[in-house]
């Protein structure tokens, strides 16, 4: 680091005498920035080139916070929200080829709602985590799976308009907030990880579309993990380096370029220049031209009468059409239309919405968070009601006045789980896994 920083290593090293930044991410699929703000308990300010990024000032957890709970914000460091906020553009078909717990997966669904993400993560246990946390922000264009990145190489060949590779690393940006990341570093873990990178880029590559985009990001400084990759990329592959959004640059320090390769447009996110932990990025163009996608849609896997009895309850229930609905095993998803072009097996198709129970469907916990404003029968509770704390911890709880059947339940408006109304009592619905101890 001395030698990469020459003057500004002092700057650097003052930074391990700081406390890690915290921040968040405004679920703004859910609630404006502007009203987030207003009801939000803790102080923060905002970032400068996220508009729903906001930096938490505070060292109060949020685990229990039932704003939190309610899915309207995603904790994420400051300097990870840099990345895919400075990508010109979303659109289309998106890879998130390691996406667990979800930042950048969260992040790509925000900013293009009509985009469809496919959410990866190799490691099951991870890959479930990464589901919750989709589940709990309630967004509807995300897919999950567990593939090898080969396999979506494989299988989704030429589907992805971006890629967003954000690899596994030595995280040497993370020493000051994880001691973990120092103790692990030695002498090898660099080379050992640059190989491990470009094994999965060779294996993913194949699903960018010609002219399709790479995010390349790590949490390391190491030459070998980030400049000489990105030169890989250039030499090896073909890739074009791109520049990033004017606000990223201003916070950001330009690559390290090599053997007069100019490599300035790669983006390193150093503390002493901004509050967050270190990062590292590149934007990368494919070669050859975009083409329109030929791929034929796979027909929804659910019966006619199946899809009949769901519309019934929606039609009930909702003020919301559900749109394309399919089953995977005895679960129902609403998913997003280009969900069905791709040949892959997910974890999670898209918003879980239910299964049936003999005759009788019964709404999924996902249905609520994704489309709980929907919902004409609604059990309201502010931050102050006594009734919000007996929810999260699976209590029934008192709705006089409301008619029986399904109900969502909302914080300050906002949807956070659901129940069934009996008699005036709300019978609890929140997932056991959830709740409050």
């Amino acid at each position: 680091m001395r030698r990469l920083l020459g003057e500004d290593y002092a700057r650097y090293e003052r930074t391990f005498s700081d406390p890690p930044a915290r921040a968040l991410r405004i679920n703004t699929a859910k609630i404006t920035a502007d009203r987030f703000d207003a009801i939000f308990p803790l102080p923060t300010s905002p970032l400068s080139y996220e508009e729903a990024g906001r930096l938490l000032l505070s060292d109060a957890k949020v685990g229990a916070d039932p704003l939190h709970a309610a899915g309207l914000y995603y904790m994420q460091d400051p300097g990870a929200m840099s990345s895919v906020a400075a990508l010109p553009e979303i659109r289309g078909r998106v890879l998130d080829v390691a996406a667990a717990p979800g930042g950048k997966t969260v992040a790509a669904a925000l900013r293009a709602p009509d985009a469809f993400i496919v959410a990866n993560e190799v490691n099951f246990s991870r890959a479930k985590v990464l589901m919750q946390n989709v589940e709990r922000l309630g967004l509807r264009n995300v897919a999950v799976t567990s593939l090898t990145p080969s396999d979506l190489g494989k299988y989704a060949a030429g589907a992805f308009d971006l890629v967003i590779a954000d690899l596994p690393c030595s995280g040497e940006g993370m020493f000051r907030k994880e001691p973990a990341a120092l103790a692990a570093w030695n002498d090898n873990i660099c080379a050992m990880n640059a190989a491990r990178q470009r094994e999965i880029l060779r294996g993913v590559l194949p699903a960018l579309s010609d002219g399709g985009i790479l995010l390349y990001s790590t949490c390391t400084y190491s030459l070998e993990e980030d400049e000489e990759i990105v030169r890989y990329l250039i030499e090896r592959e073909g890739m074009t380096l791109l520049p990033p959004t004017e606000a990223v640059r201003a916070v950001t320090a330009p690559g390290i370029s090599l053997s007069g390769l100019d490599l300035s447009n790669a983006r390193r996110f150093y503390p002493f220049l901004s509050a967050g932990e270190g990062q590292f990025f590149a934007i990368l163009r494919k070669g050859g031209e975009p083409t329109r996608s030929t791929a034929r849609s796979v027909p929804p896997k659910i019966s006619v009468g199946e899809e009949r009895r769901i519309r019934a309850f929606a039609e009930r229930y909702l003020d919301v059409d559900l749109g394309l609905v399919t089953r995977q095993g005895d679960a129902y998803y609403a998913v997003h239309p280009l969900e069905r072009t791709l040949p892959l097996r997910y974890l999670s198709e898209g918003v879980r919405i239910g299964e049936f129970s003999g005759d009788n469907f019964l709404p999924h916990h996902n249905l609520f968070t994704a489309f709980g404003s929907a919902f004409r029968s609604r059990v309201d509770l502010s931050l102050t009601d006594p009734r919000l704390a007996e929810y999260l911890h699976g209590e029934e709880i008192a709705a006089d006045g409301l008619r029986n059947g399904f109900v969502c339940v909302t914080v300050e408006g906002y949807p956070l789980g659901g129940g069934k109304c009996v008699d005036g009592r709300v019978k609890n619905r929140y997932p056991k896994g959830l709740r409050n101890n």
